[in-house]
């Protein structure tokens, strides 16, 4: 992150995607694959799907009639805005899954207002929900951005954690028992 001056005060400027994107390592896409194509053990597709999958129904991508509908555009729109991120998480998807959901109810509360007419009282309340909507999006669109460069220049990945070592580690071993 970088800051600049303008008009006497500092902005922070945050990197670009384009630029964050070349800090990634290329994938090989016979990794964990036969000679066939087919997943061999080891792989780690199946790696994360229970907390994706809490957060897919949190977007609420089960639910029918109009709830179904804001929720199946805010799925279209997570998808799209976590395809842009320079490393995937589950703090990372939590995060784009709240931006998602504040944008798609902020065009709600937006398209509300406009229907009802902006100089009405509904109306203004409508529009008032929509920006806070929309503020919260653009801070969550910064954070997320944030922890996800901030992973990726990590290079934190899933370890192995050897619990036995850790547990001796914190407690001292000890010869021979208590």
């Amino acid at each position: 992150m970088s800051t600049r001056q303008s008009h006497g005060s500092a902005h922070t400027e945050l990197p670009r995607s384009d630029e964050l994107a070349a800090q990634l390592p290329e994938r090989d896409p016979t990794l964990h694959r036969d000679a066939q194509g087919r997943f061999t053990s080891g792989n780690g597709i199946g790696y994360g799907r229970h907390w994706k999958r809490t957060i897919a129904r949190m977007l609420g991508v089960d639910m029918h009639g109009e709830a179904g509908e804001l929720a199946r555009e805010t799925w279209v729109l997570y998808r799209a805005l976590l395809a842009e991120l320079p490393y995937d998480s589950a703090s990372v998807r939590q995060l784009v899954a709240a931006r998602a959901r504040a944008a798609v109810l902020a065009a709600r509360y937006a398209r509300r207002a406009s229907e009802v007419g902006l100089d009405t009282k509904d109306g203004a309340a409508a529009l008032a929900q929509s920006v806070a909507l929309d503020l919260r999006a653009e801070r969550l669109a910064v954070t997320s951005l944030d922890i996800s460069s901030r992973l990726a220049k990590a290079g934190v990945g899933r370890k192995v954690i050897d619990v036995h070592a850790a547990v001796q580690e914190a407690f001292g071993h000890r010869e021979g028992g208590a």
